[in-house]
């Protein structure tokens, strides 16, 4: 009898463990290691692929920012490292024939909020309408400022996008106050990217848009990978659960390893063409010479230039807080009249004995007469700066995702988009 139930209790211990042992065939575990390694190394040769195209090009054999003779049959090659980021010889003066708004975007790929403000501005230079600062609302104690079509725009023809800024804006009027177009401009902005991407691709600076992220091979991939990593989950959860075997457990680790480096990886920056790139080292190098200008070490051709056609670019750059203070310095000089001939379209607010508008120019033509205004030059700068932020919000509309690439995206009106590389529903490239 004792012997009985001696024989009796291994058995009783010994038939739980063996019905919880975990099963492993090896040659099958060793098989699923190999099988899930598969898409892994497929995942990883994309996201090469799609780095090495993603390199921007540059001519062969020329100083970098310098155009050949031929530029549509030099030889070219991809830039190490994705795009140029060598030594940059300093420019005086902007590229030539490009507006600030599109050398902003060649520059870092976005055209954002400083692009768009940059363009109005330059459109103000250039004689289109008037900008002239005003008090604004007494509630808010806020400064405002009115914008006034020219009697006489100047003799040229605009580029579709600056026509239609000027047309939203003004929508038949003369004057408009900046304030007023809060809210009601907001959607413009999505128009104006589309503008200026269309622009650097038709020019040949970008072969697609700059903000496409290459992602139809990502989307395949995923479309793929996705459905397989559920089947794969569904067949080790059904062997976990009946016989505790997890040898194909590799292969579902391979699997969603590959989802996440093709989901986070898989996309692609658009690159540069190598006239791209000629033009975005000669915009770095115009940008290192405003950041880096000091008043009392500039020409006065120079110094004349900053107050009206380098502003515009300073504001594209973002270095608008340097070089507000630039131009302080410069206001300081007994000679500062002598630079503000071309400030005309930037106008004080102030009214002249003959209840003209007094311009900031007319204000500083006469030193005796502007003493008031020579006092704090820096209230002028703070105003240029003010209108800038102020002319950055009218574009700001977070409640409208997808708006800020110049594509489609939910609550986008209008709808469609037409530029190659956009990768949103929607798009017709």
């Amino acid at each position: 009898m004792g012997t009985t139930l001696a024989v009796a209790v291994p058995c009783a211990v010994a038939m739980p463990y063996a019905v919880t042992r975990t099963l492993v065939d090896r040659d099958a575990f060793v098989g699923a290691c190999l099988l899930g390694l598969v898409p892994l190394l497929l995942a990883g040769l994309v996201v090469l692929a799609k780095w090495w195209r993603a390199r921007d090009e540059m001519f062969d054999d020329v100083t970098p920012g310098v155009l050949p003779t031929d530029p549509a049959n030099a030889p070219r090659h991809r830039v190490r490292g994705g795009e140029w980021s060598g030594t940059v010889a300093p420019a005086f003066a902007p590229p030539r024939a490009v507006r600030p708004g599109v050398v902003g975007t060649v520059v870092d790929g976005v055209a954002d909020p400083h692009d768009v403000s940059a363009t109005l501005l330059d459109l103000a230079v250039r004689g289109w309408f008037h900008i002239v600062e005003t008090d604004g609302r007494e509630d808010t104690h806020a400064r405002d400022w009115e914008l006034r079509r020219a009697a006489c725009p100047p003799d040229e023809t605009p580029t579709a996008f600056e026509r239609l800024l000027l047309d939203r804006i003004f929508e038949g009027r003369d004057r408009v106050r900046l304030s007023a177009l809060k809210g009601s401009f907001a959607l413009t902005m999505r128009e104006a990217q589309i503008g200026l991407y269309r622009e650097v691709v038709e020019r040949g600076w970008y072969a697609r848009h700059p903000r496409a992220r290459n992602g139809r091979t990502r989307a395949v991939g995923l479309a793929v990978l996705v459905p397989l990593v559920l089947v794969t989950a569904v067949v080790v959860a059904a062997g976990l659960a009946e016989a505790h075997d997890w040898s194909l457990t590799p292969v579902l680790v391979g699997l969603v390893a590959a989802l996440v480096v093709l989901a986070r990886w898989g996309g692609a920056r658009t690159p540069r063409t190598a006239e791209g790139t000629a033009l975005r080292i000669q915009a770095l190098g115009f940008r290192d010479y405003l950041a880096t200008a000091e008043a009392d070490r500039l020409r006065y051709e120079e110094k004349r230039a900053l107050l009206s056609t380098y502003l515009p670019y300073a504001v594209a750059f973002g270095l608008t807080a340097h070089f507000a203070d630039l131009l302080r310095d410069l206001a300081k000089e007994s000679h500062w009249a002598d630079y503000v001939d071309g400030l005309d379209w930037y106008d004080f607010g102030g009214s002249g004995p003959d209840g003209a508008d007094l311009s900031l120019g007319d204000a500083l033509g006469d030193i005796a007469d502007a003493s008031a205004w020579l006092t704090d030059p820096g209230d002028v700068f703070d105003g240029l700066d003010g209108f800038v932020d102020a002319s950055d919000g009218l574009f700001s509309f977070p409640g409208l995702p997808g708006c800020g690439d110049g594509c489609d995206g939910p609550g986008c009106d209008p709808p469609g988009c037409d530029l190659p590389g956009c990768d949103l529903p929607g798009c017709d490239f």
